[in-house]
């Protein structure tokens, strides 16, 4: 996910003390923050505080921020590292369903779209006990793991800006998904089998 032209004028723009620009990045990128930050902490509120403090923090930074076209990977590493601040601070032990990101009318398209089979109640029902299998697969990864997923495949992340944002190497990162994949294949077999 490169940052794009009128981005890269919104990060200058920012920095020379713009506001409404900084609102246009914060209108850009708040959901994919928002998302990365609820893979980890699995609470809707905490999620909700923990990325209007990532937008805070870059703010106050920004003007430090020698590159602008860096400001994605520099977004994800502040939600990352504040992510792991909190549970690390808090004790927390996550144990809320990943089902409840699905909940949230202001969640993602990209991570809750699914096709509307209102006239075909079975095709509902199908498709409801994937997205629950999926899901439950999908707990069961490490954090690491679940990061590199959530980052590439739901927030459309490239493997080296993923690489850059968790401070690893591009084959870590391929090496990380490529575990996952296999992870949640072995986790599902029986279903699609089945």
């Amino acid at each position: 996910m490169a940052i794009d032209t009128p981005a890269i004028e919104w990060v200058r723009r920012a920095q020379a003390g713009d506001l409404r620009a900084f609102e246009e990045l914060f209108q850009q990128y708040q959901r994919g923050i928002y998302n990365t930050i609820f893979q980890m902490v699995r609470s809707e509120a905490d999620a909700a505080d923990l990325t209007q403090e990532v937008f805070v923090r870059a703010y106050r930074a920004l003007p430090r921020l020698n590159s602008p076209e860096a400001f994605t990977t520099w977004l994800y590493r502040i939600a990352l590292n504040l992510s792991r601040n909190y549970l690390r601070d808090s004790g927390r032990i996550r144990t809320e369903s990943l089902e409840r990101a699905f909940e949230d009318e202001e969640e993602s398209a990209s991570a809750r779209e699914i096709a509307d089979y209102s006239g075909d109640p079975a095709a509902h029902a199908q498709t409801s006990e994937v997205r629950e299998r999926v899901l439950s697969a999908i707990e069961t990864l490490s954090e690491d793991h679940r990061i590199v997923v959530t980052l590439h495949h739901l927030e459309g992340i490239p493997v080296e800006e993923i690489a850059q944002i968790m401070r690893c190497s591009v084959g870590t990162v391929k090496s990380r998904l490529s575990r996952a994949r296999d992870h949640l294949r072995r986790k599902l077999a029986s279903f699609v089998e089945g």
